[in-house]
């Protein structure tokens, strides 16, 4: 799940990748499918299969493209980290710069299956950044790298409360990106499976430089 040149770090022993846990500050990000029971129970399943393999080709992509890693595929659910097992100055702006560009491509996927007859694909994105605890998770006869904690609830639990095509952020991740991104605030979020509303943002775009160029 790694991205291909990250893998030929870990491959080559530049990058270690090791068994146990290990306390981490990283920023997880959620995107999953808006109405996917409906489209799920008014197609085939092949059919479903199919486009959510095309679906994550693009997403996977973007992921890569930002350095982040893909940590689990959960139905028409995408799990990504930015901080574990790679570390990188800047992880909170590369998952929110990922999440824009997730749906500029998604846009354009869009556009290409609605010309095919089909219905398009909509999605909420929630990112928070914390503590948690990384490592390997499974049994003696099969493991994965993964990460948990309630920085990862809390990620999940925005994605679940976005609307289509909404970016929603914690306050955790906004702090550590504000100045290179517009967001609108949306006060307390009484998030799904959370006992305690979270601050969240909704991210609108990239922040244009002071003379209004780019």
């Amino acid at each position: 799940m790694l991205s291909p040149d990250l893998a030929e770090r870990v491959v080559s022993g530049e990058l270690k990748v090791e068994k146990g846990g290990k306390d981490s500050v990283a920023t997880v990000l959620f995107v999953d499918i808006r109405g996917f029971t409906t489209m799920s129970e008014n197609n085939r399943a092949s059919e479903v299969l199919r486009l959510l393999n095309e679906y994550y080709e693009v997403l996977v992509e973007v992921v890569f493209r930002h350095e982040g890693t893909v940590d689990k595929f959960i139905g028409d659910e995408m799990m990504v980290i930015w901080g574990a097992p790679v570390v990188h100055d800047d992880d909170p702006h590369r998952a929110v710069m990922a999440a824009l560009d997730m749906k500029v491509a998604l846009a354009e996927f869009n556009r290409k299956i609605l010309n095919t007859g089909r219905t398009e694909i909509r999605v909420g994105i929630g990112i928070n950044t914390g503590n948690l605890m990384a490592g390997y998770i499974g049994s003696s006869h099969t493991m994965s790298y993964s990460v948990i904690g309630d920085t990862v609830n809390t990620a999940s639990r925005l994605c679940s409360s976005a609307q289509p095509d909404q970016i929603l952020i914690s306050e955790n991740t906004w702090i550590r990106v504000k100045d290179r991104f517009d967001s609108t605030p949306l006060g307390k979020v009484q998030a799904k499976g959370k006992f305690k509303p979270v601050n969240a943002f909704a991210v609108t775009g990239k922040k244009l430089p002071a003379d209004g160029s780019g």
